[in-house]
C-alpha cells in the first residue's frame, strides 16, 4: 500500500537570507516580507521549490536574520495575508499553490494610515523643518493609533527622508511631501465585508459561523486577519462572541445578546454611553472604585471594561497623582480615520507643553 509522500521541508541555507542588515528606523517587517515574497516567487518560477514545500520555522529564520521571533510572526502574517503562504497549526508554514494565478489583494495596513495621519499632524499643526516631533504616547493619543503601529510609520518616515531620529526625539527634517488623507480599507475591513456578505446569504440569527481557520482558508488570509475582522463585526452588531464551546454566532436581536452579555460587556456599553453622551475628548473619568459603586460591580470588572475601552482607541491611561482615565475618542463620533482632527484647541495645547 502505497503512502502519501510528505511535503519536502525547505531548510534556511538555501534561502540565503542575507537581509539582516537594517537602516536606522527602516521598517523591519516590510524589508524582510519583500524579500521573502520575491525569494518565493523567484524560487517556484525556477523550480527550486513546489507548492506545499514547507518554510523554515519563524524561530529558524529569526535567528540567522538577526531579529525577534515576533517579528517573524509579523512577517509570515503579511506574506499570508498576500496570498504566498498559508500556516496550518501544530503543522507548519507551507507555500501555497500560485498555479490558478492567485489575486493579490490591494490593501491599506494600519502602518500606512498611520503614516498618513502623521504626514496631515505635521502640515495641520504648521511644523517647520528643524521642529521636535511630539511624543509617541501623544500622537498616538491624537490618532487613535496604537503606540506600536506609530512607532512603525515613524520608521517608514525616517525611510522616506521627512524625519530624523535624534537622542530620544524625532526631527522633522524635510516638508515637501504631499498629503492626501488614505480612504482605502485595511484587510481587516475587506474581509469582514466579505463575511458580512457570507453571513447574510448562508447563515441565520444564532447560527455558530465556522472556525477561524476555516474562514481564513476561505478568505485566503491569515487567522489574525480573520480574528480581526471578527472584532469589527462583533462591534457592529453581526456577530456575538462567547468564550468557550460557544463561540462566534450571529448576533440575533439586540434584547437577547444584551441578555447573554457577561458583566463586563454590560459595563462597557454603559461606560461607552456616558461618555458618548456626556464627555468631551481630554475629560477625565471617574474613579474605578466610583464606576464600580455606581454600576453596582466589583472594581475588576471596571477595569476590564475601561481596557476594552482603552484597546479600541476611546480611552488613555494615566498613572501619578493627576493620572486617571482620560478620554480619547468619542463612540460612535463617526468613521473618519481622522479622529483627533475633532480635539478641542485647549486639550492640543495641553498635548504640546
Amino acid at each position: 500500500m502505497s503512502q502519501k509522500k510528505p511535503p519536502r521541508q525547505i531548510t534556511v541555507p538555501e534561502m540565503a537570507p542575507h537581509v539582516h542588515s537594517f537602516a536606522a528606523g527602516e521598517n523591519k517587517v516590510i524589508k524582510i516580507s519583500e524579500w521573502l515574497i520575491k525569494w518565493i516567487s523567484s524560487a517556484l518560477e525556477e523550480g527550486k521549490i513546489k507548492p506545499y514545500d514547507m518554510l523554515p520555522s519563524k524561530s529558524d529564520l529569526a535567528f540567522h536574520i538577526g531579529v525577534s521571533k515576533s517579528t517573524m510572526q509579523s512577517v509570515f502574517r503579511y506574506v499570508e495575508d498576500c496570498g504566498y503562504i498559508e500556516s496550518k497549526q501544530r503543522i507548519g508554514t507551507y507555500i501555497k499553490d500560485m498555479i490558478n494565478g492567485y489575486k493579490l489583494k490591494k490593501l491599506t495596513s494600519k502602518r500606512e494610515l498611520a503614516v498618513e495621519a502623521i504626514k496631515v499632524h505635521l502640515a495641520e499643526y504648521g511644523y517647520k523643518e528643524g521642529d521636535k516631533l511630539i511624543s509617541t504616547r501623544k500622537l498616538s493619543q491624537l490618532t487613535g493609533i496604537s503606540n506600536a503601529t506609530i512607532r512603525t510609520a515613524l520608521g517608514s518616515l525616517i525611510s522616506a527622508g521627512i524625519i530624523m531620529k535624534k537622542a530620544n526625539s524625532y526631527v522633522v527634517i524635510n516638508l515637501s511631501f504631499k498629503s492626501g488623507q488614505i480612504v482605502t480599507k485595511t484587510l481587516a475591513q475587506k474581509i469582514a465585508e466579505s463575511m458580512r456578505d457570507y453571513i447574510n446569504r448562508n447563515l441565520k440569527p444564532g447560527d455558530r459561523i465556522p472556525p477561524n481557520f476555516k474562514l481564513a482558508s476561505m478568505f485566503a488570509v491569515s487567522v489574525k486577519t480573520i480574528h480581526d475582522a471578527s472584532k469589527l463585526l462583533v462591534k457592529e452588531g453581526v456577530l456575538y462572541s462567547r468564550r468557550g464551546r460557544y463561540g462566534t454566532i450571529v448576533a440575533e436581536s439586540s434584547e437577547s445578546v444584551h441578555a447573554r452579555m457577561y458583566n463586563y460587556e454590560k459595563v462597557e456599553q454603559k461606560i461607552n454611553h456616558y461618555i458618548s453622551q456626556n464627555c468631551a475628548i481630554g475629560d477625565k473619568l471617574p474613579s474605578i472604585k466610583h464606576l464600580a459603586k455606581e454600576f453596582e460591580v466589583s472594581p475588576k470588572t471596571v477595569k476590564k471594561a475601561l481596557d476594552n475601552l482603552a484597546e479600541e482607541g476611546f480611552l488613555a491611561f494615566s498613572r501619578g497623582r493627576y493620572g486617571g482615565s482620560f478620554v480619547t475618542d468619542i463612540p460612535q463620533a463617526g468613521a473618519d480615520a481622522y479622529k483627533w482632527l475633532a480635539l478641542t484647541s485647549d486639550y492640543i495645547s495641553d498635548m504640546k507643553n
